[in-house]
């Protein structure tokens, strides 16, 4: 399988997560630096919380409405909302007016079409690709995810405190051009009527969610999801705290005395940097190897590389070790993502893609709110008993994706099935 013999609506939406993901992590990951700054840090705080579970309710909403109506529509809409937002920040922070309230409420908003857009986006990827190249399109996708979010990190540091109103612009004009693709370019191959039947759309959302809820592989799938990303959420929680505590003036190299000294937020910068760095360069390796071995070997291998990883960074304050864990968890992150990945794209029936979706986008809400509480945790117990509760987490996760992993197998069979079955009825 190549990229260029995806589907043409794979390869622009590929694209143009590429394009918006440069222009939005340049912006949004400083906004609560911004927020702290112009109103405090009980405000900052509230835009995490709000946006949070304005994006959950709008992503189960959006879900909802893209098993229904199609996936194109849903996409176009959160577009234009959010392409209208930016133009509003920017004007919310320009040389001639300035309104950090404003920019709060517009912030909010971006958060709800965010979750609107994911679920129908995710569905649309899935509608028109077979479930055995599922893998590699993930591979690909979490690849790009990586490079746009470290050109992004860099430019953002240098330009956002200077230049936001450019930036907003230019979010406003990323915007656009991805809604005049999505409009011209993308075709929705999803027909609702002909695949659910007109009694199931008039279902209830209450009713839709009840349905989902019942599918018991999925609901299992998504609490081990929960638990293993939150391993790696701990990072930017606990382990940042950690290490600006107790890393003071540390020599980089322990057994030269006179070796250059880091303290403990420097060190998370150069742990988060060598994660970006090894994504980009080890994707298109690690996945080359690991293709001459089954997908739950390496599934398994990957999550036990990636748990040890992430744990023993919880505990260490010794910068060469802390270097060598985040290669072990890197490369068990790349290991495991584009399998995981995929046996989600496999769960989920063609009816109700939008819906699982959406209900698998709050893994990552709840792993950030799990995160707090470490952090309020972390203050009572010790570093080697926290680093122990994560790897338990971690443990507990991959022990219940190989509890539910002959269904997961099942799953893929029936979806390779299905889509034989539907490609050969569309070319009849």
């Amino acid at each position: 399988m190549r990229f260029r013999d995806f589907h043409h609506n794979v390869k622009l939406r590929i694209g143009l997560s590429f394009l918006s993901g440069t222009a939005n992590n340049m912006v949004l990951p400083f906004m609560s630096i911004y927020f702290s700054g112009k109103l405090g840090n009980t405000t900052a705080g509230l835009v995490v919380i709000i946006g949070i579970l304005a994006g959950i309710a709008a992503g189960m909403i959006g879900g909802y409405y893209a098993d229904r109506i199609g996936r194109k529509k849903l996409i176009i809409a959160a577009e234009i909302g959010w392409m209208l937002c930016f133009l509003g920040m920017a004007i919310a922070n320009s040389p001639w007016f300035s309104s950090p309230w404003l920019t709060f409420v517009l912030m909010i908003f971006v958060s709800m079409f965010w979750g609107v857009h994911g679920p129908a986006n995710e569905a649309m990827l899935l509608d028109v690709t077979a479930p055995e190249v599922r893998k590699f399109m993930y591979a690909i996708m979490y690849w790009m995810n990586n490079l746009s979010f470290a050109i992004a990190g860099i430019a953002g540091a240098f330009l956002f405190k200077s230049y936001l109103f450019e930036l907003f612009i230019g979010l406003f004009v990323t915007g656009l051009i991805s809604l005049i693709v999505t409009y011209f370019f993308i075709d929705e191959v999803y027909q609702p009527q002909t695949t659910q039947g007109a009694a199931r759309n008039k279902q209830s959302i209450w009713a839709n969610y009840r349905m989902v809820f019942r599918d018991q592989t999925f609901i299992i799938f998504t609490l081990a999801s929960l638990l293993l990303v939150s391993v790696e959420f701990h990072l930017g929680n606990y382990v940042g705290i950690r290490l600006e505590k107790e890393m003071v003036a540390v020599p980089f190299l322990t057994w030269i005395k006179s070796s250059w000294s880091v303290d403990g937020l420097e060190m998370l910068g150069f742990i988060r940097t060598e994660n970006t760095v090894l994504v980009v360069v080890l994707s298109v390796v690690v996945g080359y190897i690991m293709k001459r071995f089954s997908d739950s070997r390496v599934l398994f291998i990957g999550y036990t590389c990636y748990i040890a990883g992430y744990s023993y960074l919880a505990y260490s304050n010794q910068p060469g070790l802390l270097l060598i864990s985040m290669f072990i968890a890197t490369v068990g992150e790349l290991m495991y993502v584009p399998i995981k990945q995929a046996y989600l794209g496999n769960i989920a029936p063609d009816h109700a893609r939008s819906s699982y979706m959406a209900l698998y986008g709050m893994v990552y809400k709840g792993a950030t709110l799990l995160c707090g509480f470490s952090v309020i945790v972390g203050g009572w117990l010790s570093s080697w008993m926290m680093a122990s509760l994560i790897a338990l987490s971690g443990f507990i996760g991959m022990a219940m994706f190989y509890w539910i992993l002959p269904q997961l197998e099942a799953r893929k069979m029936k979806a390779e099935a299905n889509y034989s079955a539907s490609t050969e009825t569309l070319s009849s």
